[in-house]
């Protein structure tokens, strides 16, 4: 059971002889308890006899005693350095504790004795993956794979350390051959499934998916990834399909209720969505470990965004979500004693320094900033680049790629850049690394306008809103205090059209006496309550029709499907097709008499895009943020009477709207002059507006480092 032994006579007894061999036969054959007691009745009276030490070791790691084992295994090596056996399995025991330090360190003086043994080059490429050393990892793993090649689990982990270090290509070639040595290695194909997936292979991600389905019914990660795959090729209604099928499998499963609400949403189905969303409220869902619970959440706490739930239920699965994640991700980073001198350090973390809605609305209040007075630094978590990507790398003092490294790893390269300010641009949408702020390598950490929700996180200080856009009583509800600026906390974007691009109503098939009434959001926008006010408002008006336009024809059955559900007839619908780039389609505008905001999700770019165009905004006020992100964006444009405070009062605006022209003329005449005259659209002073708040979160949290930075801050 062992190989190259090193040096150790046993005692010069027949008895203990017989009594050694007696031990190792029952080790052989699985009989532990006859081997226990064989060995301590050896070790008793031969303490340094260093293969029984190791084989004890050995025995004590099957019966999951791993205290006694890293004991053994320490005597056997106090005793023989050399040994390589006992070595090796210290190392791995090391691994398995957590311990990726020690057990890179034993694999590095094993490899000073013993450069071919591929056991220690194993363990050191392990330990590195672990240490988040990927590209040392690489270098450990292939000298595994040289020295056996026939060996799945080789190739495996060495494409892991080639994906980590972003060798997508290379990564999928050495999954393909573990694969090819053990065609049954489902966490090969998941891997390779999951590369793909990352990569714009959705349609391969999809194949593989289903095979590893089908070899292990019960993988929620596969199915939750197989239904985010097939969304992302267009199948919506196989989509569906799997969300359903993943729900008959794994009916308790928090992963699968989370995309449930939005199947059952695209399905037309909102009797399935109450239920989803008292099964949620009663607590039915579970995960198997923290692991899954995190993940599981930080799509939740985005999803139930777009449902009518109590802030109370969000608040409650953000508390949960802040403990766990803190156990997930680790605790926060060291915090240099001294502050670095210089300007005061704005950095900002996106996934969306991009052509990205989100992004480009951004973009106009970063490059506003005082750089006389702040340096910024810009943090992505995207591997996506562009033409406004690089605008983005022109104007900050740094910009860093962080979206090859792990979670710990871009908090600690953040950390070393000692920012007094870190704002997240995320929270929990799509491409978002929440885990990098659990981290908090920033002083003081701000969420701003990624959504109407908050990440839930005790580690971000707080989140950015207006006097508008949240109403004092809402901090009850969410873990991160609210920091209130001046002006709107949405900032403004001009917005040119190309009138060569509007539509005409002829050829979307209705006639010149129509009333087109915006709805260009997404189908998860469309609640059940804001389908009642929309099919009650195209009963008043017979002339109306919704106007949609989907970002692709894949998404037309959904909401006819929703319209459906709510009772609207389709003949009320009209598509208007999306046309490629802002400035065509702005053009959407010019033929659209006003636009229905939803509820409880309100619009952000979806109200500025309209009143840049002059076009009237019909919003409903209500309690949580995404309830009175339009009522913010038109306050501060200076326009509230299309602002309702009642579902009546909703109504009864757009028919207004609609039927009275001096009115209809009177708000779009106070749109153009918000537009010329407003807080809004003074693009300057929201940005000098952004910098107060950032100081005064600064001055709440880390004085000392205002002080240090410029005395003069304190002041302004």
């Amino acid at each position: 059971m062992t190989e190259q032994a090193p040096a150790s006579s046993p005692p010069d007894d027949a008895e203990w002889r017989l009594r050694w061999d007696a031990a190792v036969r029952a080790h052989q054959r699985g009989d532990r308890l006859a081997a226990r007691e064989g060995y301590d009745w050896l070790l008793a009276r031969a303490p340094a006899f260093v293969p029984g030490r190791y084989l004890s070791g050995m025995l004590a790691r099957e019966v999951g005693d791993d205290v006694r084992a890293a004991t053994e295994f320490d005597r056997a090596l106090a005793d023989a350095p050399q040994y390589i056996d006992a070595r090796v399995a210290r190392a791995r025991l090391a691994l398995d504790m957590d311990d990726a330090e020690r057990a890179r360190d034993l694999a590095l003086e094993g490899l000073a004795l013993r450069r071919d043994d591929a056991r220690l080059w194993d363990v050191l490429g392990l330990a590195h993956l672990r240490l988040d050393n990927a590209a040392d990892a690489v270098g450990a793993l292939s000298q595994v794979v040289s020295a056996t090649p026939r060996s799945a689990s080789a190739h495996f982990n060495l494409a892991v350390a080639l994906q980590r270090v972003g060798q997508t290509a290379t990564a999928e070639v050495a999954y393909r051959r573990a694969l090819g040595v053990d065609p049954a290695m489902t966490a090969a194909r998941y891997n390779l499934a999951a590369l793909w997936q990352a990569n714009g292979a959705p349609k391969n991600a999809v194949a593989a998916y289903r095979e590893v389905i089908a070899a292990d019914p019960f993988n929620v990660n596969a199915r939750k990834n197989l239904a985010e795959s097939l969304l992302a090729t267009g199948d919506i209604d196989g989509f569906i399909d799997s969300v359903l099928a993943f729900e008959a499998t794994c009916p308790e499963s928090l992963t699968m209720a989370a995309l449930a609400l939005e199947a059952y949403q695209y399905r037309g189905d909102l009797v399935g969505v109450d239920r989803v969303l008292e099964g949620i409220r009663r607590q039915r869902y579970r995960t198997s470990d923290d692991g899954e619970l995190v993940d599981a959440l930080e799509t939740l706490l985005y999803v139930l965004l777009f449902f009518d739930v109590e802030p109370k239920l969000i608040f409650d699965l953000a508390r949960v979500y802040d403990t766990a994640s803190h156990g997930v991700y680790g605790g926060p980073l060291p915090r240099p004693t001294a502050r670095r001198p210089g300007k005061l350090r704005i950095g900002y973390l996106s996934g969306d320094f991009r052509d990205h809605v989100m992004g480009k609305m951004m973009y106009a209040a970063i490059e506003r900033h005082d750089r006389s007075r702040f340096a910024l630094h810009l943090y992505s978590v995207s591997n996506e680049s562009d033409q406004w990507t690089e605008r983005f790398r022109m104007v900050a003092d740094s910009y860093v790629n962080l979206a090859q490294l792990s979670e710990a790893k871009a908090a600690s390269r953040i950390a070393e850049d000692d920012l007094d300010i870190l704002v997240d641009l995320s929270t929990h949408t799509k491409g978002a690394k929440p885990g990098i702020l659990v981290h908090k390598p920033a002083r003081v950490q701000i969420t701003h306008v990624a959504s109407a929700g908050t990440v839930g996180s005790s580690a971000i200080d707080f989140k950015l809103t207006d006097r508008y856009a949240d109403l004092p009583e809402d901090a009850e509800f969410q873990i991160e205090a609210p920091l209130v600026m001046d002006g709107c906390v949405y900032p403004f974007r001009s917005l040119d059209t190309d009138a060569s691009a509007t539509p005409s109503l002829q050829s979307l098939g209705v006639g010149d006496d129509a009333i087109l009434l915006g709805a260009f959001v997404n189908p998860l926008k469309w609640s059940r309550r804001c389908l009642a006010l929309w099919r009650e408002v195209l009963e008043r008006l017979p002339q109306a029709r919704l106007a949609i336009s989907p970002v692709a024809a894949h998404w037309r059955p959904v909401y006819s499907r929703l319209a459906a559900a709510a009772g609207i007839d389709a003949s009320r619908i009209v598509v208007v097709p999306q046309q490629r780039g802002d400035v065509r389609n702005q053009a959407r505008y010019a033929i659209v008499d006003f636009v229905l905001d939803p509820m409880p999700f309100g619009g952000v770019n979806g109200v500025l895009e309209p009143v840049a165009a002059g076009v009237p905004v019909v919003t409903l006020l209500g309690r949580r943020h995404g309830e009175r992100s339009a009522y913010s964006i038109l306050a501060n444009l200076g326009v509230i009477d299309t602002v309702a405070h009642t579902a009546r009062d909703y109504v009864d605006i757009a028919v207004r709207l609609a039927t009275d022209a001096a009115f209809a003329r009177s708000v779009r005449d106070a749109i153009a002059s918000g537009l010329a005259h407003s807080t809004l659209t003074d693009g300057a002073g929201h940005t000098r507006a952004l910098e107060r708040a950032y100081l005064e979160a600064l001055l709440a949290r880390s004085p000392d480092a205002v002080a240090a930075a410029d005395p003069s801050f304190v002041r302004a």
